[in-house]
């Protein structure tokens, strides 16, 4: 830029023409910082997620597993119970035979 034009520019616009090209070349740049700002936050927030989901991939795969323990304990517990019954029955038939019960 030759002076003799910014002295032109400074004629034809004035003190407040250049305050005011400052001010959008200050916003211009603050607005690219935002821009690179919300750039890095967001990968951040990426790998957060990343790192979150293997978290609840894990959790999911150990309640799954509790859950498969607890309905074969929950078959266990039904099987002991049946041959507790049966064995109840025949306990109080054999009792009635002892205490002169007759059927």
């Amino acid at each position: 830029m030759e002076p003799s034009s910014f002295w032109a520019k400074l004629m034809e616009y004035g003190l407040a023409g250049i305050v005011i090209a400052i001010l959008f070349f200050f916003l211009w740049r603050m607005l690219i910082w935002v821009m690179k700002w919300v750039d890095e936050i967001n990968k951040q927030h990426t790998a957060e997620r990343e790192i979150w989901m293997k978290r609840l991939e894990s959790l999911d795969q150990s309640i799954q597993t509790h859950n498969l323990t607890s309905i074969e304990a929950r078959k266990a517990t039904e099987e002991a119970h049946k041959y507790q019954r049966e064995e109840h029955k025949e306990m109080v038939v054999i009792l009635g035979r002892i205490n002169g019960y007759k059927q």
